[in-house]
């Protein structure tokens, strides 16, 4: 895959996440003005679904630099760990880390809660932490796109494949 399909990938990725952040923020505003419980569930329950879409679309930036740029694709039972491990390292004569230990911290907390998301039903999940994770999230969300956009900006000074 050239560098600017990559690029491309990660941008339709990144707006396609941008979209879900407005939601979160739009169901985190609307969950602060609603008083009626089925409705605020109904609100939660966006908002987890959210997340996991969220994190989906990071992992598969993620995927696509793993595959295209380091040759190395994580396998095995923690092969999502190990890719978000992954894009906090520096390799050498490869690429820059993709992404913060900081970063890397916030969203581990987000690929654990997205497995909750997987085997969980919808009335089992806690209120209080889908909101934990939104606004640790929504913390650090500008923080993440900015370290993933200056990563695309690497691939432009550097020859890649």
């Amino acid at each position: 895959m050239s560098k600017l399909l990559i690029q491309e990938r990660i941008s339709q990725e990144l707006n396609k996440i941008y979209q879900a952040i407005q939601q979160l923020k739009i169901f985190m505003e609307q969950l602060n003005n609603i008083s009626n419980p089925i409705y605020q569930e109904a609100l939660v329950n966006s908002l987890a679904l959210n997340l996991h879409g969220i994190y989906t679309g990071i992992e598969r930036i993620f995927e696509v630099i793993a595959t295209e740029i380091d040759l190395s694709l994580p396998t095995g039972n923690k092969w999502h760990r190990d890719l978000l491990d992954q894009m906090a390292v520096n390799i050498t004569n490869v690429r820059t880390e993709v992404i913060t230990e900081e970063t890397r911290a916030i969203l581990d907390e987000l690929r654990r809660f997205r497995h909750v998301i997987r085997s969980a039903y919808s009335f089992e999940l806690d209120k209080d932490k889908v909101l934990i994770v939104v606004n640790n999230f929504l913390s650090c969300h500008h923080q993440l796109i900015q370290e993933i956009q200056s990563f695309c900006d690497y691939l432009d000074e550097r020859e890649v494949k």
